[in-house]
């Protein structure tokens, strides 16, 4: 209950505050729709006065019905316009609104989560709330319609109108108890799509892997692929039958009603006009009544997907601020020492992964040296890397860079210090370098990586980035190289290279790069060149079980 007050209070800040420079525009287009309403009831009633009535076009009641119909043509239109331009802007800033809090959020929430539940959001969720703001018109228009009818209806017949409202007050009764249903269907659809997301993901992700492996291959389609499509199927098809019972439900009472108009004719001798009022309204509400049926479902999943929009702020750590606002770049200094003192950082036991503790660590990396990380996996290499990075909060200890503390407020600037090539890398196509340095900079650097024969350089982006793996984290490096940082950070970056290149880097490029004034922390598993590093520092369960000296650092 806690957590759905939360978002509840979020939902109702965040729709103020997306509503805000739209508001007078949905105020006009939503009134423009219920008057659009009300004049086709009015429309109605005078196409019934013009059949029964005496005289009607002598009383100008055909130029009235063209005037209500021209108001309920143009007020149906202008709505529309209005509510479907207002929800672009609603679904523009939403995106945006959503892209900011993926980039400010903690690194850790967002590995947490996965790529699949991102996605789904960002490509999903938003789409489906602009479909409910874009039906918003038209359901207005239906409201309004529905409001001019029972007015008129009373007018005919107070009775009978009374009548109609018990009768369509105990079918809404029934229809409220299956949109109930239909809403826990639309989260079980929500749920559904993320785990399918993630099973496409796999699909496109690991085409080789599956193609030579049968019984993975095999495993994906007919087990988990299969389970998640067939479950999609049954959710939709049940959700499909509540909107046909909707449907039905609406159409039967609406039979019910003629029935009892028919019996109330014959027993208490109605009028024809009163009669035929009652039967054409009725007749012509169906449409707005099925609109509004439809318009339900796309409430529903409107919340849902609100719901996890907001949920991805609620949850966890509050977003990093400082991180969007725009501040002069400066040019990178050289850094004398990076220290850290008893910094520590764990990982609680999730799912099958036991629980995960590195440090307290007591660390000094000096200007200008080579540093080597090293260790088996899992013993807290990435970890260590992401700390030093600022991309995790040390959870005890301290970072200090020159002798002043890391804070929250500073985090981001320390981070400016750094250039980091992962693991996981993203290649990004566009070229970024420092101090403006332009393509001139970057083809030296791709001669002497062997990528000039294959890379070109026009407007600012690399002309392709469809290379070998080896030849990808050899484009990074030159991306990396140009942002002009005073600390390099490669995590096994001549993993995918040949052993030639593999030398290279290790005897010439590494001491170029320190040369240059750079200071390098490379994650490492070639022990056979550790001997290119000034210090090599041993991981174990996340502690540092030794640090060896391999050389004296060059002055920086």
């Amino acid at each position: 209950m806690g957590q759905d007050g939360a978002i509840l209070r979020h939902f109702r800040h965040d729709a103020i505050r997306l509503l805000r420079p739209v508001w007078p525009l949905v105020a006009v287009a939503t009134a423009l729709g219920a008057v659009g309403g009300l004049a086709t009831a009015a429309a109605l009633a005078k196409i019934n006065e013009a059949f029964y009535g005496e005289g009607a076009l002598a009383d100008g009641v055909l130029l009235a019905f063209a005037g209500f119909a021209a108001l309920s043509v143009l007020g149906t239109f202008a709505a529309s316009f209005g509510n479907t331009y207002a929800g672009g802007r609603i679904q523009a800033a939403l995106s945006r609104d959503l892209t900011d809090k993926i980039l400010t959020a903690p690194i850790e929430r967002i590995e947490r989560l996965g790529k699949h539940k991102l996605l789904a959001s960002l490509q999903g969720d938003v789409s489906t709330i602009f479909t409910a703001i874009a039906f918003l018109s038209p359901m207005v228009v239906a409201g309004g319609t529905l409001i001019g009818c029972a007015a008129y209806m009373i007018l005919l017949s107070p009775a009978l109108s009374a009548v109609t409202a018990v009768v369509l007050i105990l079918e809404s009764l029934g229809a409220n108890a299956l949109r109930r249903r239909m809403l826990r269907y639309f989260e079980e659809v929500r749920k559904n799509r993320e785990a399918t997301q993630k099973h496409y993901l796999t699909l496109t992700e690991a085409a080789k892997e599956l193609r030579i492996g049968r019984e993975r291959r095999l495993h994906l389609r007919d087990v988990a692929l299969n389970a998640c499509i067939e479950q999609g199927r049954h959710l939709m098809t049940r959700i499909a039958v509540i909107q046909q019972s909707l449907s039905m439900l609406s159409q039967s009472t609406n039979f019910l009603l003629f029935a009892g108009l028919i019996a109330y004719k014959v027993l208490a001798g109605i009028s024809g006009a009163e009669l035929s009022g009652f039967v054409l309204v009725l007749l012509y509400i169906q449409a707005p009544i099925d609109q509004l049926i439809h318009f339900v479902p796309l409430i529903g999943q409107a919340q849902i997907a609100y719901r996890r929009i907001a949920e991805f702020s609620e949850e966890g750590a509050e977003a990093e601020a400082g991180l969007l606002t725009a501040t002069p770049s400066e040019p990178a200094r050289r850094i004398r020492e990076i220290t850290l003192r008893g910094v520590s950082h764990g990982f609680p036991a999730a799912g099958d992964k036991a629980p995960f503790a590195l440090g307290p660590l007591d660390l000094t990396i000096r200007a200008g040296e080579i540093l080597f990380i090293v260790g088996e996996n899992g013993s807290g290499k990435t970890t260590l890397i992401k700390l030093l990075l600022g991309l995790y909060p040390p959870q005890a200890g301290e970072i200090l860079l020159d002798g002043v503390l890391v804070t929250a407020g500073t985090r981001d600037a320390y981070r400016q210090h750094f250039s980091a090539i992962f693991f996981d890398y993203h290649l990004f196509d566009e070229l970024i370098p420092a101090d403006g340095a332009g393509p001139d900079a970057a083809r030296p650097l791709l001669e002497r990586l062997d990528l000039a024969h294959k890379v070109g350089i026009s407007e600012g982006r690399f002309s392709t980035t469809d290379l070998s793996t080896g030849q990808r984290k050899r484009l990074a490096l030159v991306q990396a190289v140009l942002e002009g940082r005073p600390v390099l950070v490669l995590d096994e970056w001549a993993a995918e290279q040949d052993p030639t290149f593999r030398r290279r880097f290790y005897e010439e490029l590494l001491p170029d790069l320190r040369s240059g004034g750079r200071t390098l922390i490379v994650i490492s598993h070639d022990d056979r060149y550790f001997d290119a590093a000034d210090r090599v520092l041993h991981l174990a369960e996340g502690r540092i079980v030794e640090i060896t000296e391999r050389a004296v650092a060059e002055p920086a």
